[in-house]
This record gives C-alpha cells, sequence and structure tokens, in this order.
C-alpha cells in the first residue's frame, strides 16, 4: 500500500480495492464474490475490518449477501435508479425497469387516526383508516417495505388483494384519481420491523419516502411511506428539460 493509503483506515482501501475489481470487470455481476477468509488472508487484516468494508460495498449496491445453504456474496448489477420528480410510485418504476416485483401483504387492518395524521387527511382524531404493510421482492429478495393509509370513509372496504395494485390504480378504481403528489425523503435508521422484513442489520441505513396524494377537490386520499434498501436503488431528482440533441 502506498503512504497515503497507510493514512487512511484499513476498511476504506480494501473497499476502494473491492469496487476497483467490479469497476474493471474483473468480477462481474453474478459472480459470487471472495468470502471473508480469502479477504482476510489476501488483505492480512482481521476478519471485523473485512466486515466494515463490506459492509461499505453492499450499502453502495454493489454486492448482494444472501443467507442459507446456497447463499453466499455475489457481485449485484447495477442498481435500477428511482427519480422523485416522475409522479409515480417506487413499485411503479421498479416494474418500468424491468424488474419482476412481487408484492406481500404483511397486515391490512383498520386503525384508528393518530392524531399527528388527523389533520393531513382532514378527519377526526380517532377516526378509523386502513393500514396496509407490504414488502416487495424481487429475485427472491426484499428491497422495499411499504405502509399505505387510506380513510376508511373514502375506502369502505378493502381487500388483500387489492394492496397488492400499484397505487394509482388503486386510488383510480376507488374514483380517487390522484391529482397531486407530494414527497419527502430522508435517509434513516430501519425500525426493527423494517430490519424484519428487509434483512438487514439493525445499524443499516435505509431511504425512506412519504407520498402524500390527493384527489380531486383537495382531498387527502392516501399517505404512502415507501423504505427501501439503499443497496437496492439509485434516488435521483430530475430538473428541467435535458437540451442534449437526440436522433429522431
Amino acid at each position: 500500500m502506498s503512504t497515503s493509503q497507510r493514512r487512511r483506515p484499513a476498511y476504506l482501501v480494501i473497499a476502494d480495492s473491492l469496487r476497483s475489481k467490479i469497476e474493471s470487470g474483473e468480477l462481474k455481476p453474478g459472480d459470487r464474490f471472495p468470502t471473508e477468509r480469502e479477504l482476510v488472508q489476501e488483505y492480512k487484516v482481521a476478519r471485523m475490518t473485512v466486515r466494515h468494508a463490506l459492509d461499505i460495498v453492499q450499502i453502495e449496491g454493489l454486492i448482494d449477501r444472501k443467507r442459507g445453504r446456497t447463499g453466499g456474496t455475489f457481485v449485484r448489477a447495477t442498481p435500477p435508479t428511482l427519480s422523485l420528480t416522475s409522479g409515480r410510485s417506487a413499485l411503479d418504476q421498479l416494474r418500468e425497469h424491468g424488474l419482476e416485483v412481487e408484492v406481500r401483504v404483511l397486515s391490512l387492518a383498520l386503525i384508528e387516526t393518530p392524531g399527528h395524521l388527523a389533520s393531513t387527511f382532514g378527519i377526526e382524531e380517532g377516526d378509523a383508516v386502513w393500514e396496509c404493510r407490504t414488502v416487495q421482492m424481487t429475485e427472491g429478495s426484499p428491497i422495499m417495505v411499504s405502509t399505505l393509509l387510506i380513510p376508511q370513509a373514502l375506502a369502505p372496504h378493502l381487500t388483500e388483494e387489492e394492496m397488492q395494485k400499484p397505487l394509482t390504480e388503486l386510488l383510480t378504481e376507488l374514483d380517487l384519481a390522484p391529482v397531486f403528489k407530494r414527497d419527502s425523503l430522508v435517509a434513516a435508521t430501519a425500525r426493527t420491523e423494517e430490519q424484519k422484513a428487509l434483512g438487514i442489520g439493525r445499524n443499516q441505513p435505509v431511504l425512506r419516502i412519504t407520498r402524500t396524494v390527493k384527489a380531486e377537490g383537495g382531498i387527502v386520499a392516501a399517505q404512502l411511506e415507501e423504505t427501501l434498501r439503499p443497496d437496492a436503488v439509485t434516488v435521483e431528482v430530475v430538473i428541467g428539460e435535458d437540451p442534449t440533441p437526440t436522433l429522431d
């Protein structure tokens, strides 16, 4: 290692090395990654140092760790990019990228509206709202968990089958076609239930998108919270038209 590299923590130097192997094509999407033991021997460091390096590369979306007898660490394909300015949900955009996304309903129940949400929906605290929790899977791995809230007054009856539909389609069928959407994005630490659903550790960060959806007349029809593994997607914001000429 060079003098400048020695000044940096070993796990950062190792993460740089592993990243370079992927970017150069030495390790290709789908390739099995070296084991922790192999990396310990190659870089002559402690196993904990290797784990810190792997955590960084995983958070960057370059590798995927799978558990079980057929598990291991594999090089990931470039994660899809989600646009916050597209107006479409993360689920819709993932499917537009050609990913086969399976939606599993974890729970569907009527709950009393929490005080901080009553004003958002324009209803009384304690009024009933539908709360649906789902997990989105692709290639057998969880990439996102969602919590959807819809006032019961707007949707007297809902089924688990309906909750597997894209939000825009669901609301349109309820005569609540969206005319306005507002998103907020924060980086956060996964909650306990999110850790379990996404199969991640308690210290792994997540991206949390909260979307408020309004129908005609300013009615707040739904609030959707989508929590994504940052290694599964890249998020971007696009403003204005791209001036680059396109071929006809």
